[in-house]
């Protein structure tokens, strides 16, 4: 590798970013509510709803955000009678011990055979869980498995699981409420502001001024609510980018193989099968972005803001002590 890393400060890193993102977060969400009560002048009604959201699903994340990821992918546990699979479970064993946990992560496998990829969850290092497809089985060898294994565990001793779950469920109380603001406001324009309309001719002006103000109200709430998912978003994007490269690093490390883990990531890029399951929300989660964006594969400044994974040929040239040209040669018929 051309770099080295203090993988015991980056971890405390993490637990510090997480304290500072959780407090980011109710403060955006309190500011939030805020922007809208003041507007309306119907403060503190909003401010106590969002901070009510956002503690809610911070309680959430932490304690059932492992369950939540592993039902959306719709992943099963290991069967120790499958010989593959018993394999993948020596190799987390392995693994686990050269890492120096106490207790290897449990071990999911989901059902899809045409899609190489991986991902790790969980809130701590006992509760840990580590998800591959079957298609991960059947495509990489001993060594491959072994350098995705790492990058996975990787993510758990470094705490990034804790930080990306959460990053995750915090982001998605953000994207809850726009949703439910612009669907509001959708239902609203299509039947309620037809029947203000209707009455205020049958009436008085009032009622038509009535439904301008809900309109404004519906409309300030979504577009507010874009907005704050949309900063959120950027900041996810780059924490995860960064975690790629740290945990490419420790897996290495541990495996004492980097050329294992670069072949697994040639498979992966060129595999063009998604993943069914997977979606936006955990798309940042796996090794290699699931959804197979092409944005992921670019080294544009557009695309760097936007891509859930650095490109995989970076990755590669890092792992291999390779010029990107040279690895973006071999690839060009799959990036």
């Amino acid at each position: 590798m051309s770099f080295t890393v203090d993988f015991y400060e980056e971890s405390r890193k993490n637990v510090r970013k997480t304290v500072i993102l959780v407090m980011v977060f109710l403060v955006m969400m309190i500011a939030f509510g805020l922007i809208i009560d003041l507007v309306f002048g119907i403060l503190p009604i909003f401010t106590l709803v969002f901070l009510a959201i956002a503690s809610i699903q911070t309680l959430v994340s932490l304690t059932s955000g492992k369950e939540i990821v592993l039902r959306s992918v719709k992943a099963r546990e290991l069967k120790a009678n499958d010989p593959e699979e018993r394999q993948l479970k020596n190799i987390v064993d392995e693994l686990s011990i050269a890492a120096g946990m106490g207790k290897p992560p449990e071990v999911y496998v989901i059902d899809d055979d045409s899609v190489i990829n991986a991902f790790a969850t969980g809130r701590k290092q006992e509760d840990s869980v580590i998800c591959v497809t079957s298609g991960l089985l059947k495509n990489l060898d001993r060594e491959e498995t072994s350098g995705v294994i790492g990058h996975e565990l990787s993510h758990i001793v470094n705490r990034d699981i804790l930080l990306m779950t959460l990053i995750s469920a915090l982001l998605g109380a953000v994207v809850i409420v726009q949703l439910l603001a612009f669907r509001a406001l959708i239902t609203y324009l299509r039947f309620g502001a037809i029947g203000a309309a209707t009455r205020s001719r049958r009436s008085s002006k009032k009622n038509d001024n009535s439904a301008l103000a809900i309109i404004a109200f519906l409309a300030a709430v979504a577009g507010l609510g874009a907005l704050f998912s949309f900063i959120g978003r950027l900041s996810l994007l780059a924490v995860s980018r960064t975690r790629e490269y740290f945990a490419d690093a420790r897996a290495v490390e541990l495996t004492r193989n980097p050329s294992g883990l670069a072949n697994a990531l040639r498979k992966i890029v060129t595999s063009s099968a998604k993943l069914q399951t997977a979606n936006v929300a955990t798309a940042h989660l796996f090794i290699s972005d699931p959804l197979k964006r092409g944005i992921n594969n670019r080294t544009s400044f557009f695309a760097s803001l936007w891509s859930t994974h650095p490109p995989i040929a970076m990755r590669i040239s890092i792992l291999e002590n390779k010029t990107l040209t040279e690895i973006e040669a071999e690839l060009s018929d799959y990036i």
